[in-house]
């Protein structure tokens, strides 16, 4: 419960008199959170968290990624194809990627060119082709295009910034501001009753959408495992306790930021609230990060092997969510700087042009502006 500060007053002739706040009194008492064991959460005995909006748009980002990675025989596929896919269940993913975002038409017009270009190069993968530079096919087991990019892992990893990220650090959790009273505010539409039967508040409701463009797709609320994964909460499952990536157990550190956040919600302690809110941005936004510069030195010791392709493609979309990041209320890249290490990374033939040096400076930039503890 929020504890209030409470203020002796003494009746002294007939006046009220408040004892006065020195320099030598003690801090105002703060408002304790105790967080529970899981995340699960409830008002007189019925369930308060839902994010299945969440959870559905992560579903049909994964039915899409699944058509860019069609095996050979079954690659082929249009555009008005791709998006009954898409928009499958009104789905929202396209929608709800950048949302907020000043730059929301260019980074639309990011994804849909990578969606393009695989739709235009499909048929060319069901023929086998070889990929050469200049030229769309299969180099191993991977589909690339004329330039050397591999899409589905630009799109899963771009949406890893632009969907989850923008989504957790840009909207729901800057929303804390709303009514957190009124359990019955979505039971309603135009004051006509909709047939819901929610029982969350406004706040706990955008808390928790935030919590599902984590773990959405995971299968269980009752400990930080992450199973099912495939966007954000695919690599932040992969910093466990004694990890060999991070060597940081963010993990743990989100799941229990997520829970003594809800609770603060619930106990609507703002102090607390903050904070927490500040530990999932700067935890994400660093796993992030560390994988940016991971797929960078990983591609960099792959060139001349398949491999190297599949590497770099991840990493250009790990720099593209980079733009994303919120560490200590910031981007650790701006949407500029962002653009300029793509441009470096799509330079002359594209990733055919790449060499080990381009790929370790980027590296090293990152790493030289955030901090993985």
């Amino acid at each position: 419960m929020k504890t209030k500060n409470i203020f002796k007053a003494i009746l002294l002739s007939g006046a009220v008199i408040l004892s006065s706040c020195s320099s030598d009194d003690p801090d105002p008492v703060a408002c304790v959170v105790d967080a529970p064991m899981t995340y699960e959460f409830s008002h007189e005995g019925a369930s308060t968290v839902s994010y299945s909006g969440q959870a559905g748009r992560l579903e049909t980002a994964k039915l899409v990624y699944n058509a860019l990675n069609a095996a050979q025989g079954s690659a082929t596929i249009d555009r008005t194809a791709l998006d009954l896919i898409i928009d499958n269940g009104n789905s929202k993913l396209i929608t709800k990627t950048a949302e907020n975002d000043v730059n929301r038409s260019h980074i639309i017009d990011d994804l849909n060119s990578i969606l393009d270009t695989y739709c235009a190069n499909s048929a060319t993968y069901d023929l086998g082709t070889v990929a050469v530079e200049g030229v769309a096919g299969w180099k191993g087991s991977y589909q690339l295009d004329a330039r050397g990019w591999e899409g589905d892992q630009q799109f899963a990893k771009m949406l890893i910034g632009a969907l989850c990220l923008e989504q957790v650090n840009y909207d729901y959790l800057t929303k804390m501001d709303v009514d957190n009273e009124d359990r019955t505010y979505s039971n309603f539409t135009d004051g006509v009753p909709n047939g819901n039967n929610n029982v969350y508040t406004k706040r706990e409701h955008y808390y928790d959408e935030a919590y599902g463009y984590v773990y959405g797709l995971d299968d269980s609320d009752l400990d930080a495992d992450i199973n099912n994964g495939l966007l954000l909460g695919k690599y932040l499952n992969k910093h466990s306790a004694g990890n060999s990536y991070s060597g940081v157990d963010y993990r743990q550190r989100v799941y229990d930021a997520f829970k003594k956040g809800r609770q603060a919600v619930v106990d609507n302690c703002q102090e607390e609230l903050d904070l927490q809110i500040t530990e999932i941005n700067n935890c994400l936004s660093k796993v992030v990060a560390w994988h940016a510069q991971n797929y960078l030195t990983s591609a960099a010791g792959a060139l001349g092997t398949d491999d190297f392709f599949h590497d770099v493609s991840e990493a250009w979309g790990f720099v593209y969510s980079l733009q994303w990041t919120k560490v200590d209320g910031a981007p650790l890249f701006s949407h500029s700087q962002v653009e300029t290490m793509l441009e470096t990374l799509d330079s002359g033939a594209g990733a055919w042009s790449l060499s080990a040096e381009t790929l370790n400076n980027m590296a090293t930039d990152i790493n030289n502006t955030v901090t993985f503890d």
